[in-house]
Order: C-alpha cells, then structure tokens, then sequence
C-alpha cells in the first residue's frame, strides 16, 4: 500500500491536470475577431458598414462595425 503522502501527491497532479486541460483546450479553439475592411476610403459612414457587415455574415461567424480617429472598421469573427 503506498503511503498517504504519495497518494496525495498523485491526487494533487491529477486535480491540476483536471483543472489545466479544459483550458488549455479552450484557448486553442477560441474564435477570434480580426479586421477585414475599413477606413476613410471604404465607409463613409457607420450605416454603410453595418449593411456591408449584415451581407458578410453569410460568409464569417459575426461582424461588427466600430469607429476609431482613421476611420470606420469592419472586424469579423473568424
């Protein structure tokens, strides 16, 4: 019979091991959301990039417009 400080150092790395891979795994397959298009020579205003944003939901996960000082940015999540 293994004594009772090695059986609760093999629980502790087990319970760590449990705690470590969801995320570990989880960070791996986060979706991200990156810029595709934008600026002051794409939108002129934030309704046209909201309506070019809805059309290019059929081919990304989500979009999103946002205004920054250079600009309206479309970023899209991938």
């Amino acid at each position: 019979m293994k004594s009772r400080r090695t059986r609760i150092a093999y629980g502790l790395a087990v319970a760590a091991a449990v705690v470590a891979v969801p995320f570990s795994a989880g960070s791996a397959a986060a979706d991200s959301w990156r810029t595709i298009g934008g600026g002051p020579q794409v939108f002129s205003n934030m309704q046209e990039c909201e309506e070019y944003a809805e059309q290019a939901k059929d081919r990304y996960k989500d979009t999103r417009c946002y205004e920054t000082e250079n600009g309206i940015y479309m970023d899209a999540l991938v």
